[in-house]
């Protein structure tokens, strides 16, 4: 059976590279130097938000609530971090959050992880652009 949810991330990733690179394309913004400490948190959520978008059909929902609550460890971390809690984007960061965690706690209990997924499919794209954009305004200093 082909696996349903790769037109999903081809769409995903496509989207994901396309704001990418239009941030690199768009005139120099400035960026704020953060600790090394606060980037590797910003890292680690970036990090947990791709492993939550990418869990296939054969991931069961009690490994996407796993996966989730990880990712809210890792929000949770990068929020209360005051170098990235300074960032003028990390009010869109803490909106989608905001957005996708209450889109997460809304799902039926035993959701399946398809249905899941789709379901957050606008939450969970809304809230990768905004992660990326605080991404881009930030310069990891060493």
């Amino acid at each position: 059976m082909p696996d349903r949810v790769q037109p999903q991330r081809l769409r995903w990733l496509m989207g994901a590279a396309g704001g990418a690179l239009m941030a690199l394309a768009s005139p120099a913004q400035a960026t704020t130097a953060v600790p090394a400490g606060s980037c590797l948190r910003l890292n680690h959520t970036a990090q947990a938000l791709t492993e939550f978008n990418n869990l296939g059909p054969q991931a069961s929902a009690a490994d996407a609530r796993a996966s989730f609550k990880l990712l809210q460890a890792s929000e949770q971390g990068m929020q209360r971090d005051p170098a990235l809690a300074a960032l003028p984007a990390m009010a869109a960061v803490q909106r989608s959050w905001q957005a996708l965690d209450q889109a997460f706690g809304q799902l039926p209990a035993g959701a399946a992880v398809g249905a899941m997924q789709q379901q957050l499919q606008s939450a969970k794209h809304a809230h990768r652009i905004a992660l990326n954009g605080l991404i881009v305004s930030t310069t990891c200093q060493p």
